[in-house]
């Protein structure tokens, strides 16, 4: 998982080194670069609550596997619902630059989880 969430966090790096390159350029406002980063701290949370329950939960048995990681994906979605309706309704920020990019991380999160997982299980 080291080298798959070092690729992840620098792939997330150089996304905020383009949108700091924006911001010090006066293309997208500060209240859109403080949506990016809310956006991406939730996502790295979730990348890490994801990560740490399949290493908690790989060659265990398969119930086990089950409840840590679909009822642990259960769990970081119902959290990711929760936080985007609290960042949104309480905070000043762009809220369509944090959706965007919220959609945009999560999704680079997803791949990432999903080449780690594919990675740990070559039978398939």
């Amino acid at each position: 998982m080291k080298k798959n969430s070092r690729q992840a966090l620098l792939v997330f790096l150089f996304l905020y080194l383009i949108i700091l390159a924006l911001v010090v350029s006066n293309i997208i406002s500060f209240w859109s670069f403080l949506s990016t980063i809310y956006a991406g701290v939730l996502i790295l949370l979730n990348f890490t609550a994801a990560a740490f329950l399949y290493k908690l939960s790989f060659n265990k048995q398969n119930k086990i596997y089950l409840l840590f990681n679909l009822g642990g994906m259960g769990i970081r979605i119902a959290f990711l619902l929760i936080s985007i309706v609290l960042v949104i309704k309480f905070l000043k920020i762009d809220k369509y630059a944090f959706i965007l990019v919220f959609f945009i991380f999560y999704f680079i999160a997803l791949i990432f989880e999903l080449r780690y997982v594919l990675s740990k299980n070559k039978d398939y």
